[in-house]
């Protein structure tokens, strides 16, 4: 979609709603995140699980949000992109309940995988509906948003974390607790929320005006034939593939590394990250402002310096000079808003059509959670062997990521004075299968 010059056009409250109903989806995807993480060491002790259970539980969940992501985006363009926003934030719900009261390490382990599964699957679908809503040219302005919801979740989970220290298990169960009822009044807001079947309404009938059938599926034989969509969904894919290595073991591993090589306090260490990130919180705000405009290409080279650096940095000094950790870790945060997931989101919904979105963000967002939770086991190994070769490595997937991102901004970018076409649009005879 070209990036126009023209004032975005305006959005109102309905929008806006259904940007945070959408949202919520990131929220309570890094929510959990943080609060399985929190809880792994306390697990350990309650339910006295050996280290390859321990094991099990950090990773699964990364694990099975990348194919609960492939299954739950192809079933959303299939049976409902609206019924699965619905639903799936229901399933979120039961399993973070049986978390919330597992009476043993299987009910636990069970409802971590199914809350995966779950967060997966809402992902790729509220991003797909957000998009497919959204007036044409503030789409980016909306998705951007999402961003800000995850990186709030964030935050949110780390001060629940602070907040129950003291309370030891009794204390992560109230944090699942918590995710379990704002996952019931998501699920709420989204199935009885009358202005988002306006939206809805709106959004079919323009859909049908520019040529694309938004009530069924590409079949996947059309969407591979198509040269120009599957060159895009394999740049796409190879963008977050390497910036979600970069990300999810600089953010799953950073407390961690500073105990372990920086040899500072668990406390200090939760402390450091939990400020650094309200520094990223305010670059996705940033962000979600730009991301209509000009400037989120421009910001894009600059913040691909600034990711690229903050793990140089710690590659050359080893991680264990506490005053060079804080400036990475600043860095890293002002970098990450503008050249990571928040643009891959935008891009993939630009750059597909609105029938196959959902597919095309679940496939992607699931090679990245694949080969994530594959190196986050070997992570730790890497860095008992050298920290520095871990982060020069981080620092060549930055690189190749930002080379990728240059090459999809090449091809989003037309000049202002052509009308943005709609992607791959196809006629509904082109297509098949159940909305």
């Amino acid at each position: 979609m070209a990036e126009m010059n023209a004032a975005p056009p305006q959005l109102d409250r309905r929008h806006w709603m259904l940007a945070v109903a959408a949202g919520m989806a990131s929220f309570l995807d890094s929510g959990a995140i943080i609060s399985v993480g929190l809880g792994l060491a306390l697990w350990k002790d309650s339910f006295g699980l050996d280290v390859w259970t321990v094991g099990l539980l950090g990773s699964a969940l990364t694990l099975f949000i990348a194919v609960g992501a492939l299954a739950g985006g192809r079933l959303a363009d299939l049976v409902g992109r609206g019924r699965v926003f619905s639903l799936t934030i229901l399933l979120y719900a039961a399993a973070a309940l049986a978390v919330t009261f597992a009476p043993n390490a299987g009910v636990l382990v069970a409802g971590v995988i199914v809350i995966g599964v779950a967060a997966g699957a809402d992902l790729p679908t509220s991003i797909a509906v957000l998009s497919e809503r959204a007036p044409t040219g503030a789409e980016g302005r909306l998705v951007a948003f999402t961003h800000v919801m995850w990186t709030a979740g964030v935050v949110f989970a780390t001060s629940l974390g602070f907040a129950v220290a003291t309370l030891g298990t009794f204390g992560i169960r109230l944090i699942f607790a918590m995710l379990a009822v704002l996952a019931v009044a998501t699920f709420i807001f989204r199935a009885f929320y009358r202005p988002f079947r306006q939206l809805e309404a709106e959004a079919d009938a323009r859909h049908t005006t520019e040529g694309t059938d938004p009530f069924h599926a590409l079949p996947l034989r059309v969407l591979f034939r198509d040269r120009a969509l599957t060159n895009m969904m394999l740049l796409t894919a190879l963008f977050y593939l390497f910036f979600t290595l970069v990300a999810n073991t600089f953010g799953s591993f950073k407390t961690y590394f500073l105990v372990t090589v920086g040899d500072t306090s668990q406390s200090f260490a939760t402390a450091l990250s939990f400020i650094t990130t309200l520094i990223g919180l305010a670059g996705t705000i940033v962000f979600t402002r730009i991301a209509d405009t000009k400037w989120r290409s421009r910001f894009f080279a600059a913040g691909v310096v600034i990711f690229t650096t903050c793990q140089l940095l710690i590659a050359v000094t080893g991680g264990v000079l506490l005053p060079v950790m804080i400036v990475a870790l600043v860095l890293y945060n002002i970098g990450f808003p503008f050249v990571g997931e928040a643009l891959y989101k935008i891009w993939t919904q630009e750059s597909f059509p609105v029938n196959a979105r959902a597919t095309v963000q679940g496939a992607t967002m699931a090679v990245a959670r694949f080969t994530a939770s594959g190196f986050a086991l070997v992570t730790p190994a890497l860095i008992d062997w050298s920290p520095s070769a871990l982060y020069f490595l981080l620092t060549f997937f930055a690189l190749v990521s930002g080379g990728i991102g240059m090459l999809i901004i090449r091809r989003v970018q037309k000049p202002s004075s052509e009308a943005p076409a709609t992607p791959g649009a196809l006629t509904a005879a082109a297509v098949g299968g159940a909305r």
